[in-house]
């Protein structure tokens, strides 16, 4: 397994963050599109509902396979996703002291909580070391 330091991480960053925007969008759609099935659902059939329900089912199927192909994309990277929602993802690190796994959430601009190796299902703890950004320009 790769392990990447936290400036490795912190630089590969971007990438995920533009794989997570993905990810979050096609999170918000489907599950759009999931509540308005249910609501057609729960409706008298009207002429034309079953084929409403068809293309509704065939656009949930589509973000469906567009969010394997991008938590593969993730996968591929050598990191892994804790959750969808909110959607967290797990670099695997090493740091001086040891193996570490650096710990993004959605939102986040930077890198900046972790776990024990082994504790990735405990709850976060903010780095003590910090990555020196270099300013934009």
């Amino acid at each position: 397994m790769t392990q990447f330091t936290l400036d490795q991480s912190s630089a590969l960053l971007p990438l995920v963050r533009t794989i997570a925007d993905e990810i979050v969008e096609r999170r918000g759609e489907k599950h759009r599109l999931g509540r308005i099935r249910d609501d057609l659902e729960s409706v008298p059939t009207p002429e034309g509902l079953t084929r409403s329900l068809a293309d509704l089912d065939a656009r949930i199927f589509e973000h469906d396979t567009g969010l394997r192909r991008a938590v593969g994309e993730i996968e591929a990277l050598g990191l892994s996703l804790l959750r969808l929602n909110p959607l967290t993802i797990h670099f695997p690190g090493r740091t001086r002291t040891g193996n570490v796994v650096f710990c993004w959430q959605e939102g986040e601009e930077f890198l900046c909580h972790g776990h024990a190796l082994g504790e990735e299902e405990e709850p976060r703890r903010p780095l003590k070391v910090r990555v020196v950004h270099a300013p934009n320009g």
